[in-house]
Formats: structure tokens, C-alpha cells, sequence
């Protein structure tokens, strides 16, 4: 194995619940980029690598992965978060006033019900769709449409906080809320026989489902529901999820700090 393979399967095993694609991975490891997609070709013909859609690669599952990793992961999408202007939009065009913000400028189509949307693909990734809708009160709300590449804990941070600096042109937010999730484990190695889907619905806005989604090539067993959860409350949540404990602690907390 060269010495470029070992640098990428290196990175890769300790990110083991992740993919990444070639740029990325150029960051992280300072090879050059047509040298990586030779070596991620050559480790996904070895069996080494999972490929995946849009040229996106993961480490396969080994003795030296399976310590530290949750398998499958669990995974987030369907979500929709509401904020509200700390100042109110005032009355103009449709309730709100050209003098607040021009959304037309900003990329915003009018819809109907005094509302004006703009959606787009985080990072040109064409499998997660931002969609915003600022509403004619002041309330905002985005939602990630991104059942075929569902995104972690601290990918949807990271596309919060993309899509906050996307309308900071507005102002000011209270009271930022997540209101309605949906959590996803896809099993690569195990599929339905028989029936190709089982629905439970447990009330009107919470439901559970196993599926066979063929187009990932997956099993999927995803739970969604609606709530009315403060994001910060919602982060709090799914650090206890995610992130790793060590002897019963958290890396990054200071529990054994006298």
C-alpha cells in the first residue's frame, strides 16, 4: 500500500462515521487531489472503501473501526426549525416592508398566504435542500430535506449555522425552535423480505417505519416527529447521543475535574 493510501485509510478509520469526497479529503490529509481519486479508486477495487452517491467514500467496518462506532449511526432529516424576528417586520408589500429587507434581492420568490421562500442545496450537495420561508409576522422557518443523504449531529449544526448567516440580513432571532425531526438508521446488510414497508403510527404527528429504500440500497428503520423543542435543548440532546464517552464521561467534559 502506498504512502498516499495509508494517509487517506489513516483519516478515514478515525472518521469512521462519516464519507468524504476527494476536496475533502484534500484538506484534511494536503495530497493532491488526482492522487486521492487514484487512491480512493484503488481502495474501493480492494475492498477497503464504501463508494457512495456524488463520489463520496467510507471507511469499511474492521476490528479497528468497530470499537468507537456506533453501527449504524444514527442519522437526522426531515427537519424543520422556527425562529421569530426579535423586531417584528412591519406593515408593507404583503406585510413586510421593502424597507426592513428586500427579500426579492435576496434570492426570495412571493408565494401565496404573504409568504416569500427561497431554497437551495447546502454546498451544492443536490441530496440536502434548504428551504426558507419568512413568514408575513416575522416568524422564519427552515427545513432540511434530506431523506437520501441524511445528515449527523454535527453536520446539521454546521448547516444551521450556514443557513443563519444566509438571513442575518433580517436581524435578529428569538426563540429558535426545532419542530419536527426525523432519526434514520440504514442498514447496508440486512433487507426486508416480504413486505417491502411496515408503518406503525403511534399518534397523528409521530409515526415508525422499516423500509427497503432502493435507492441508497438500505434498510431503513426511521422514527419522525413533531415537537416544539428550543434548539439549544435539541443540541443538548443529541450531544448525549453522539458524542463519545470515555470511563462513563463525555471527551470534552470536566466531570473529573476536582
Amino acid at each position: 500500500m502506498s504512502q498516499a493510501s495509508i494517509k487517506i485509510t489513516k483519516f478515514l478509520k478515525k472518521n469512521p462515521r462519516y464519507s468524504y469526497n476527494a476536496p475533502t479529503l484534500k484538506k484534511e490529509t494536503g495530497l493532491k487531489i488526482n492522487t486521492i481519486r487514484s487512491e480512493l479508486r484503488r481502495l474501493h477495487e480492494k475492498g477497503v472503501l464504501h463508494k457512495e452517491t456524488h463520489g463520496f467514500y467510507r471507511i469499511k467496518l474492521d476490528a479497528e473501526t468497530l470499537y468507537c462506532l456506533e453501527n449504524p449511526p444514527t442519522l437526522l432529516h426531515g427537519i424543520m426549525v422556527s425562529m421569530d424576528l426579535v423586531q417584528k417586520l412591519q406593515k408593507g408589500i404583503h406585510g413586510i416592508t421593502s424597507q426592513k429587507c428586500n427579500l426579492e434581492d435576496n434570492g426570495f420568490v412571493f408565494k401565496s398566504n404573504k409568504r416569500f421562500v427561497k431554497s437551495f442545496y447546502f454546498r451544492d450537495d443536490v441530496d440536502r435542500l434548504v428551504t426558507i420561508t419568512v413568514h408575513e409576522k416575522g416568524r422564519v422557518d427552515v427545513y432540511l430535506n434530506c431523506s437520501n443523504r441524511p445528515v449527523t449531529f454535527f453536520e446539521f449544526r454546521e448547516i444551521l449555522v450556514y443557513v443563519e448567516a444566509k438571513i442575518d440580513f433580517l436581524g435578529f432571532f428569538s426563540n429558535q425552535r426545532v419542530v419536527q425531526f426525523g432519526m434514520a438508521k440504514d442498514f447496508k446488510e440486512i433487507r426486508l423480505e416480504g413486505a417491502s414497508c411496515l408503518t406503525l403510527r403511534i399518534f397523528m404527528d409521530n409515526w415508525f417505519r422499516v423500509y427497503n429504500k432502493e435507492r441508497l440500497g438500505v434498510t431503513r428503520v426511521e422514527q419522525h416527529v413533531r415537537c416544539n423543542v428550543g434548539v439549544d435543548t435539541f443540541v443538548s440532546l443529541f450531544e448525549r447521543v453522539f458524542l463519545p464517552t470515555v470511563n462513563g464521561h463525555r471527551e470534552d467534559s470536566f466531570d473529573d475535574v476536582v
